[in-house]
């Protein structure tokens, strides 16, 4: 029982604790659907200036490199609207998102973003570990290039240095400073919007040290 000055007295109600907002089950309808736009169009941007930079790149000769599409099977196309799609379904598991070449090279590369500081172990599918693992065992170029909206922030990292934690057992998530200490900060710019074969070579000084880029 709780004593006001005035004497009026008011039963001691015990504060339950708060309710973890970010779990799932603990959120609200609106914040169920808001969460789903947001994971909806995350990245969208983010990859459509890759795209514009691997653009960049191509119509200059510097490199060709190209969002791969993904795989489906049509199964009925319309009958009213020429070229458009009924019904179709993904016929196979996609790999990464970017392939092409660069001064010989073969390189395969997968993008990220999150809003939060670390990427879920799960945000990298079993699929895409394997791809780019046997990318590297046939002497390709295989790296994730990673978003931290939040910060602004872009990362370059070879793929080797993320299979090596995840060989070592399942983890939690590979935080922000992992990809500040072991990667590539890619820098903004107007023209590409991403520098990213700058970016590139500096990750992999033993594939490009002998180039002079123009």
């Amino acid at each position: 029982m709780i004593r006001y000055p005035d004497g009026r007295k008011a039963p001691f109600v015990e504060k339950q604790p708060g309710k973890d907002r970010r779990r799932s089950e603990n959120r609200t309808e609106e914040e169920r659907i808001r969460d789903k736009m947001v994971r909806t169009n995350m990245g969208m941007a983010f990859e459509s200036d890759v795209s514009k930079s691997c653009d960049y790149y191509r119509e200059r000769e510097i490199a060709d490199i190209y969002k791969r599409p993904t795989p489906i099977k049509v199964v009925r196309m319309s009958k009213v609207r020429k070229g458009m799609i009924e019904e179709a379904y993904f016929q196979e598991k996609s790999t990464t998102d970017y392939v092409g070449i660069y001064r010989g090279f073969y390189v395969d590369f997968e993008c990220k973003e999150t809003i939060h500081d670390s990427i879920p172990y799960h945000m990298i599918r079993e699929q895409q570990y394997r791809h780019l693992d046997t990318i590297l065992r046939m002497g390709g170029i295989g790296f994730f290039l990673v978003s931290f909206k939040k910060y602004g922030e872009v990362y370059l990292i070879d793929a080797r240095k993320v299979l090596a934690v995840e060989e070592e057992g399942r983890h939690q998530g590979l935080k922000r400073s992992f990809f500040q200490q072991k990667g590539t900060r890619v820098e903004r710019s107007y023209l590409p919007p991403y520098r990213l074969i700058e970016a590139l070579e500096k990750e992999f000084p033993d594939y490009f040290c002998g180039f002079l880029r123009k």
